[in-house]
This record gives C-alpha cells, sequence and structure tokens, in this order.
C-alpha cells in the first residue's frame, strides 16, 4: 500500500508539501555515490552525504538508468544485503523491457522520467523509524522523489521468512508506486487510462481500493494489487503484516489484500478480472526475470518448481533463474522454463525438471540429475562444458552443463 507520495507526503502525519519544502536552493540532494568496488553494489554511506540523509540511512545502492543518471536506494541499518539486493532485483525487473508487449516493450523513457526527478527508494526499518525521519529535515530538506518499503515487508529468497511465507511481501506493489509516481504518470498517459478503466470495471465488480479520499491513486494501489496476485503472493495468506498476526477473518478464501481485491491469485484473476489480467500483461512478462542470490547460511533445497507441499512454491514457481552462494550443501530444482541454476563452493545437486537448462556447479563436487535411464539420453563435450539432451520429448530437454562432476540418471551415475 502506498506510503508516500511524490516527496513527502505520508498518512496524514505530515505537513503539506507547500507549507514544509524549502527553496529549490535550499533543498540538499545525494551526490555521486560509487558503488562499483562493491562486489554486491552495497555500499556504506560516505561522509560526503548530506546530514540529513546520513543521520536516517546508512547504506545505498542504485541502478543506472539509460541515460546514465542513477535511480537511488537508500536502506536503514536493520535491512540486510540479502533485503537490499531483492529490493533492487524487483526495480530492475519492473524496468526491463519486456518485447513484443504494449506498453512494456521499451521502458528505457520511464527509467529517464525516475532518475530525472531523483526516484529514490527508501528502506525504513520498522513503521514508527518512517514517521520518525519523515517529521524532520528529511521529510522537507531534499530533493529526492521518495517512496518507502519497510523491512518487515521484504522477505528475499532462501530467508526462513520467505521459505516458510510468514509475511506479507509488499516489495513489488511499492517499488512499482515509485515507478508509477515518476515514470509510468509522464510517459505512458495510454497506459493510465486503461488502468482507470480497469480499475472501475473492478470496482463494480467489488474491489475496494484505498485511500477513500484519494480516488486519484485508486488506479496506481490497483495495479499494485495486480502484480501481488499476478506473481500468486497472496495464493497462499500470508501469517503476518509487518509483525502484526494476519487472521482467517482478515482475509477471506480467494481474495486478498485484507478481503478488498476478490482474485487472489493468477488463475482468479484470469478468471474473475479479466480486464486487469490483460492490463498486467501488457506490461508485465508472465516469470520472474531477475536472479536472486540465495543468502550465504541457506542450507537445504530450493525449488522453483511448484509443489503444494512447499508454500514458497507458489512464489518461486514464477522464477527462471537462481543462484546459489556461501559453502553450504545444498540443492536446486527448476521449472518448465529454460533456467539457469547456479552452485556455491559446496557440494550442489541440480534438477533441471524440462526446458533448456544452464547449470553451473561452480566449486565441489556437484551433480545434475536427470529423469531417465542413461541410453536415453545423448550426452557431448566441448572445451570442458557438457550438453546432455533427452531423446525423449517434453521431459528434461537439452541442459548445458558447466563445472558438474556427476551425472546421475535413474538407473545409474556417469562420473565426467
Amino acid at each position: 500500500m502506498k506510503k508516500l507520495y511524490v516527496t513527502l507526503i505520508i498518512l496524514g502525519f505530515l505537513m503539506t508539501f507547500l507549507a514544509c519544502k524549502k527553496s529549490d536552493e535550499e533543498l540538499v540532494t545525494l551526490p555521486e555515490i560509487d558503488i562499483s568496488a562493491s562486489p554486491n553494489g552495497i555500499v556504506e554511506l560516505p561522509e560526503d552525504v548530506p546530514s540529513v540523509i546520513r543521520d536516517i540511512f546508512t547504506k545505498y545502492t542504485k541502478i543506472l538508468a539509460p541515460n546514465g543518471k542513477p535511480i537511488h536506494m537508500l536502506a536503514q541499518a536493520g535491512w540486510t544485503d540479502n533485503q537490499i539486493k531483492k529490493a533492487r532485483n524487483i526495480l530492475q525487473f519492473i524496468l526491463i523491457d519486456y518485447p513484443g508487449s504494449e506498453y512494456g516493450s521499451d521502458k528505457s523513457m520511464i527509467a529517464n522520467a525516475m532518475a530525472d526527478r531523483k526516484a529514490t527508494m527508501v528502506f525504513f526499518n520498522t513503521e514508527p523509524d518512517l514517521h520518525e525521519a519523515m517529521r524532520g529535515p528529511l521529510g522537507r530538506g531534499t530533493d529526492l522523489s521518495m517512496q518507502d518499503l519497510r523491512g518487515n515487508e521484504n522477505p528475499a529468497e532462501g530467508m526462513k521468512d520467505y521459505m516458510n511465507h510468514i509475511t506479507r511481501d509488499a516489495s513489488f506493489e511499492e517499488i512499482w508506486h515509485l515507478v508509477h509516481d515518476n515514470g509510468i504518470k509522464v510517459t505512458r498517459p495510454a497506459m493510465i487510462a486503461e488502468m482507470q478503466k480497469a480499475n472501475d470495471a473492478a470496482a463494480e465488480k467489488g474491489w475496494r481500493a484505498w485511500p477513500d479520499d484519494e480516488p486519484q491513486e485508486h488506479a496506481n494501489e490497483y495495479v499494485g494489487v495486480l502484480i501481488d496476485n499476478y506473481y500468486d503472493l497472496w495464493t497462499v495468506r500470508p501469517k503476518k503484516y509487518e509483525g502484526r498476526d494476519i487472521s482467517p477473518k482478515d482475509v477471506p478464501e480467494g481474495y486478498s489484500h485484507f478481503g478488498r481485491y476478490f482474485a487472489g491469485s493468477r488463475e482468479r484473476m484470469k478468471e474473475l478480472d479479466s480486464d486487469g489480467y490483460a492490463l498486467i500483461q501488457k506490461f508485465f512478462p508472465p516469470y520472474l526475470t531477475y536472479t536472486p542470490e540465495l543468502p550465504e547460511y541457506f542450507e537445504g533445497t530450493f525449488s522453483l518448481k511448484f509443489d503444494e507441499s512447499l508454500v514458497y512454491t507458489y512464489k518461486s514457481q514464477h522464477l527462471v533463474n537462481v543462484n546459489l552462494t556461501g559453502n553450504n550443501n545444498s540443492s536446486l530444482i527448476g521449472n518448465g522454463f529454460d533456467n539457469s541454476l547456479t552452485g556455491n563452493a559446496g557440494n550442489n545437486i541440480f534438477e533441471g525438471r524440462g526446458g533448456n537448462d544452464t547449470m553451473d556447479g561452480g566449486i565441489g563436487t556437484d551433480t545434475a540429475v536427470f529423469s531417465g535411464i542413461y541410453t536415453e539420453y545423448k550426452i557431448t563435450e566441448a572445451e570442458g562444458t557438457f550438453i546432455v539432451e533427452d531423446n525423449q520429448q517434453q521431459r528434461d530437454g537439452s541442459d548445458t552443463l558447466k563445472n558438474i562432476e556427476i551425472l546421475r540418471f535413474s538407473d545409474k551415475e556417469i562420473i565426467l
């Protein structure tokens, strides 16, 4: 749900924009911050950052728009690097071109407009931290166009919270609001018109938008809801919202967003909200294009293949790629997409499960698992890369293997 509008309006706590905002000459801004020396692109805020910002935030990352200007991300100390990386991944995902789509085939103008407006995601630890910060100089003394996200709204892939589907994930929705306010509104008038039309049609079917006194924001909030349900974040009810329990009475079966939206999954959207379903496909691909890096402490199996006994796979089924990090012995299971599965320094097991996959074991003794018997596959090798091609259609596809030491078929193992 949208928390900051443009730069500083939040939940009625703050004074109005005109009363609070200093003249342009007095506003502080972010200097150029170099992240190139950081392996993960996240750095501590340097000393030349104005104290108005440095007193609140400790970490920084960014993405560059095609015009070479940054879209900023500032994080408080409670945010882990894994959470920051996930948020950055989502911003990049929303802004990556979706070839052939009506509104998303070329998103460069959207990203450029955001950078020109100094669009900035601000990652607060909690809601009280947000309120305290925005009452002070940050809320009235910068030229940044801010949108917030809290740490207890952003479970990163591989975290215990993510794997057990505990916390309501607001990261897609809130980052969408940053893109909408600073990019979509100024570059996609036809999309804005279609958003309003679809919102109004959904309202006739029972969609209850918010805020009640800001109808101009309803279509924006509606698309945030569509994104969440298109990627099945509410298909199974989350257990907590910002640390508070979510009970069954808060979200009726099949609904999402605390009962405000009637189509709480991709399948229900397709059936019950055809206008919204059509709209979302005109900007977003049916899969998540970013590559999550699982935390170094992750151990066990991470699956991209849907399994109703594994609650997190309602979400992870939409991923295409995933990387392991650290040293723990872990396994990755693919799905029907053409997956890229990358191992760590431990002993890893990979299962492609369909599609033409690329598997890189990295360091360690790594195993690729196949569904059929050895004689049903063709194996070729060139310069240390093996291609294992399934002769049976619609099963394992043709997989490219790097740094894999063992092939495991249903009847035998082969040492490479």
